[in-house]
């Protein structure tokens, strides 16, 4: 194993002592202990003080003496692996090699057992294969329960499904070492009464289906007896959600009592006894116990899904730090190398956002309600093509965003730059990247290219949610906003994109209420005026204009604009609206 604990006190060593002679005395396939030899394996990788349970074990099978049981070959199997491990504690075993080493001695040692006593003729190859399988078996379950009780920083590697079905296999098993059918057979089906009582159904079937299993083992003849008891528990379980929870308890208790009676005339009193116990402890006594055994026994499980969930969040991490140290790598160097380096930091924080969001810290976790935003767009181009491109895109869990750009020049060229700036800023914010580093990665790009690009960018990004815009410009036109009778306009100086390198990148932050109108343009809107360069007359044009319809809005203000020209030649003109 993988482990090793500190955990011994007088009670620990009261208990293995306790548990250790009724695991000695766990009997399988007529005269096989394999239960001994996986603990002894377990409980010396835990620490080397618990190789004082070899001698409990071998006097705990020492009980079977004069039945005509050969137990001598498993006892000196056990023997050995007590030793083995114990000599070589220093040494890192995983619990394959832990299990091959004892599977191993078992088949040795019963082989020179039978070989000494001259019995070989006795001596059974199918037994010898279930004891193997059982032998591993049991030293998985005796791992999982070492690893909870002894060493509990593991405890979270260990599924609550995984757990509670070792808890199972060892609660049954050691019920079964006492070896007195009238007793042993009640207190299992106690036991898996009180597990659907307080765990449900599915688990009570689970102790069933492990009771009928070693009772196999122990080749007992009663073993279909546990068919009856799973209609038993089904049927209990039906009636007591059809009656008050104040009988749900005793109405459980006889359900299973009258099956059990109905077909086995040799368990009834010892059935009846169980039930009887079970009905006179009182609800909230069984709930206390069993809440105390739950966090006794088990601290910090996870399912199932949990567990699988830490792998892929550990797996992103990885690739996350890898993406980072990429592109600090790149980040140094010249020409394009720039935008290998974005590229790797936005890929990190897009595996970032994906960590967050699935522990429950990302944007999917905030619960406002969001607000419908309606977008609306109009445009005119001066020649046959526009230079001006825009996009509406939704991206994150409530993002709204709208972006207007402006390509060097006129016609095809302007065109393509501006297109390509909007695209791929679209692409990169729906593919995780941060708003800052999209437009970084943009300027690089154009800054890359020996043709001397560059292009405007006119961003803005709409919390749907909380009505926060960021507003981020890179030689863009003013903004305006719309709120009641009043209209304020927003702009921020600063460079095309593809001019300067190292952009340290801000914004114009406004909270947009239920409403409000956003308006954004290009140049050639607000220079249609060279006398008026506050855009007086696009204020007062907007406070007149009393439709909340985003394309009607936007078409209006086309239309002014290409009036206050007049005969001058017209630029692009675009217009988007934005209505909360």
């Amino acid at each position: 194993m993988e482990f090793v604990g500190n955990r011994i006190n007088a009670k620990t060593i009261l208990a293995t002592l306790t548990v250790a002679f009724f695991v000695g005395r766990i009997n399988l396939f007529g005269g096989t202990f394999p239960a001994a030899a996986a603990l002894i394996t377990v409980m010396i990788a835990v620490s080397t003080v618990y190789i004082y349970l070899v001698p409990v074990m071998a006097a705990a099978m020492l009980t079977f003496s004069g039945q005509g049981v050969d137990f001598y070959g498993d006892m000196m199997a056990m023997i050995f692996c007590g030793i083995f491990f114990l000599f070589f504690h220093r040494q890192r075993f995983t619990i394959n090699q832990r299990t091959a080493v004892t599977a191993a001695s078992l088949i040795l040692f019963n082989c020179l057992y039978y070989a000494a006593s001259h019995i070989m003729y006795l001596f059974s190859i199918e037994k010898m294969i279930l004891e193997v399988v059982a032998v591993v078996v049991y030293i998985r379950v005796f791992n999982t329960v070492a690893k909870v009780l002894f060493v509990r920083k593991f405890s979270m590697q260990i599924s609550s499904e995984k757990l509670g079905l070792a808890y199972e296999i060892c609660v049954v098993s050691l019920i079964g070492a006492i070896h007195f059918d009238q007793a042993v057979f009640p207190l299992w089906v106690l036991t898996a009464v009180i597990v659907q009582y307080c765990r449900g159904v599915q688990w009570a079937m689970v102790t069933g289906a492990v009771a009928a299993v070693f009772w196999k083992c122990q080749f007992s003849p009663d073993a279909e007896l546990f068919i009856y008891i799973f209609s038993a528990l089904t049927a209990g379980w039906f009636l007591t959600l059809l009656i008050d929870v104040r009988y749900r308890k005793t109405v459980l208790a006889l359900s299973v009592f009258a099956v059990s009676a109905a077909v086995s005339s040799q368990q009834v009193y010892g059935i009846a006894a169980a039930m009887a116990v079970f009905i006179a402890v009182p609800s909230d006594i069984i709930a206390k116990l069993w809440c105390l055994l739950q966090e006794r026994m088990a601290p910090e499980t996870a399912s199932d899904l949990d567990l699988r969930m830490q792998d892929i969040k550990r797996d992103l991490r990885k690739k996350k730090e890898a993406f980072l140290s990429l592109g600090k790598l790149y980040s140094a160097g010249l020409d394009g190398r720039q935008i290998i380096s974005h590229q790797f930091n936005g890929m990190a924080r897009t595996v970032d956002s994906i960590i967050d969001d699935l522990s429950g810290k990302g944007e999917s976790s905030r619960k406002e309600k969001a607000m419908p935003i309606l977008v609306g767009n109009a445009s005119y181009a001066f020649g046959q093509i526009s230079g001006d491109s825009c996009l509406s895109f939704s991206f994150g869990k409530n993002k709204q965003a709208l972006v207007i750009s402006d390509g060097m020049g006129k016609g095809s060229r302007a065109a393509a730059e501006s297109k390509m700036v909007v695209t791929t800023l679209s692409r990169l914010m729906e593919a995780g990247f941060d708003v800052d580093l999209a437009i970084k990665t943009v300027n690089a790009i154009l800054m890359a290219d020996s043709g001397e690009m560059f292009a405007t960018v006119d961003l803005a990004v709409i919390d749907k949610e909380t009505g926060r815009a960021q507003i981020f410009k890179m030689g863009a036109a003013s903004t305006f906003v719309k709120h009641g009778d009043q209209v304020s306009m927003l702009k921020r100086p600063a460079p095309p994109a593809g001019i300067v390198d190292g952009l340290k990148l801000e914004y114009i932050d406004v909270r947009l209420k239920k409403g409000d109108l956003l308006l954004m343009v290009s140049d050639g809107v607000t220079d249609c005026d060279r006398k008026d360069p506050d855009c007086i007359w696009l204020r007062q044009r907007l406070l007149e204009i009393g439709s909340r319809d985003p394309d009607t809005v936007a078409e209006l203000i086309i239309n002014k604009a290409a009036e206050k020209y007049g005969i001058r030649e017209r630029d692009d003109l675009t217009v988007m609206v934005a209505a909360v």
